[in-house]
């Protein structure tokens, strides 16, 4: 499949879906927003006690969902929400979970629907705890930053649940030193995992894309190279993949961001890739 030029077209779709929401100029550039935006108050997110209440770019604050979205049939990412340890959570306006929220999910859900048979949810995601038993209802999770993850012993135990049962977990930007915090969060989720390496052979990377090469740019790369990384169902390369691991590397940004030209089309269409074919792979398997 020639994934560069169906994905070029398929991002200027999601552009032009956007634009509206985002005030972008047809050159590109940007212009004011036909309607003012919301109030602070107005604009309140999913689980609002985190305080956070949108960018501070009135022209890139869209539209979000007050609260989640029942099923219906539809594909509905959704992502993890954690109360984060207090080591460095200070120096962040917004809770580490919530990073690219909500424009890397619906970005990517609009090139889902467009490329695939899925049908899917296109105006941001839900987000739940892993304690919360409705997580089961979903065979695909996402979790930003967890590098800051501290999961309570109730949510240890119902993403242990979730993961055995046959939920899929990605977790997203992060790197250096973070990966320490990571690994003792997630041996205590999974203490027989093992995490192993993932190269272009394993199945992820042909489930709808033939991704032929995972060397590419990332601005996590300062704190080394980007690594993919996966631990599979009784620890057997055979079986069934249930966590990938984006290391040095932020996909959502690329996500987000796609339809800015603040990042190069060609990163940004690698990051599509890879997380069609994440999800892709999860709903087969």
């Amino acid at each position: 499949m020639n994934g560069g030029v169906i994905l070029r077209a398929c991002v200027a779709v999601v552009a032009a879906a956007v634009a509206g929401a985002f005030g972008a100029a047809p050159g590109g550039g940007r212009q004011a927003p036909t309607q003012a935006p919301a109030a602070a108050s107005q604009r309140v997110l999913p689980f609002s006690s985190s305080g956070y209440t949108g960018p501070s770019t009135a022209s890139m604050t869209p539209v979000v969902q007050e609260e989640n979205v029942s099923y219906d049939g539809r594909f509905i990412f959704l992502r993890i929400r954690y109360a984060p340890g207090l080591r460095r959570f200070g120096r962040f306006r917004e809770p580490p979970w919530h990073h690219d929220y909500p424009r890397a999910e619906r970005n990517l859900t609009r090139i889902l629907e467009e490329l695939t048979f899925i049908e899917a949810y296109r105006n941001g995601g839900n987000i739940l705890t892993t304690d919360d038993p409705e997580i089961s209802k979903y065979p695909i999770a996402y979790l930003s930053e967890p590098g800051f993850w501290e999961p309570s012993e109730a949510e240890v135990e119902g993403l242990r649940d979730y993961l055995l049962k046959g939920g899929f977990l990605i977790f997203d930007d992060f790197g250096g030193s973070d990966w320490y915090n990571f690994e003792a969060q997630l041996r205590r989720v999974l203490p027989e995992g093992q995490l192993v390496e993932l190269d272009t052979s394993h199945p992820i990377f042909n489930s709808f894309f033939e991704i032929e090469s995972l060397d590419f740019y990332s601005y996590q790369a300062r704190s080394g190279p980007p690594r993919y990384l996966g631990l599979h169902e009784d620890n057997d390369p055979t079986k069934r993949l249930m966590v990938v691991v984006n290391y040095n590397n932020d996909i959502g940004e690329y996500w987000e961001y796609s339809d800015t030209g603040w990042y190069p089309i060609d990163l940004t269409n690698e990051a599509y890739k890879i997380g069609v074919n994440y999800i892709v792979y999860a709903m087969t398997h």
